[in-house]
């Protein structure tokens, strides 16, 4: 894996994979499509299953809880991972109801897939495993925390696909929501703005 603190010099910034209400949009679909599918799966009968409106309240909110924590779990994982494998200190940003790992260098694109598909990957198959060996009263709430981060790997899904339509050398770097993509300049002439 590579990583420079600087862009170097025979790379320059080609992209900008901005987070927009179409990648939102693309997220929410997932995120429904994962929902009918726990749906199909399981039915909805054991979430609501509760004995009474207070207890069902608290299900709820219990398990909606579980599942955004697990989001920002996995920033942090990646603030973590983005450490170990360069060195330098990254921190996880919390604003706008959301949460993203900001760090200071540009990484090759074998290390920007490991830090964003590793720490999401890893909580949905854990989260899907727990889901259908637990009792089906904690299906939902295991399930929830995996269609979440499923949902949540869109935008580096939508990145990656980007990425593989590049050739030769690149660099890629997160600036708040957004994803810096830098290419070598005899390719730079290859960019698909999205």
């Amino acid at each position: 894996m590579v990583y420079e603190n600087k862009l170097p010099r025979d790379y320059e910034q080609t992209q900008t994979v901005k987070a927009d209400i179409k990648l939102y949009a693309a997220s929410g679909a997932v995120l429904a499509i994962a929902l009918v599918l726990g749906c199909v799966i399981k039915g909805v009968d054991q979430l609501l299953n509760a004995s009474g409106v207070f207890t069902l309240a608290l299900k709820l909110l219990l398990t909606a809880a579980i599942a955004v924590l697990s989001l920002f779990a996995q920033e942090y994982i990646k603030c973590v991972a983005i450490g170990k494998v360069t060195g330098k200190p990254a921190r996880v940003v919390r604003e706008k109801g959301t949460a993203y790992v900001e760090y200071r260098c540009w990484l090759d694109k074998r290390a920007f897939m490991i830090i964003s598909f590793a720490p999401a990957a890893a909580i949905c198959l854990i989260s899907l495993i727990l889901a259908f060996i637990l009792a089906d009263k904690l299906f939902w709430q295991a399930y929830l925390v995996f269609a979440l981060n499923f949902a949540g790997m869109t935008g580096d899904g939508y990145t990656a696909i980007v990425l593989a339509k590049l050739t030769g050398g690149v660099r890629i770097k997160n600036e708040g929501l957004d994803t810096l993509i830098a290419t070598e300049k005899q390719y730079a002439d290859q960019r698909t703005d999205p």
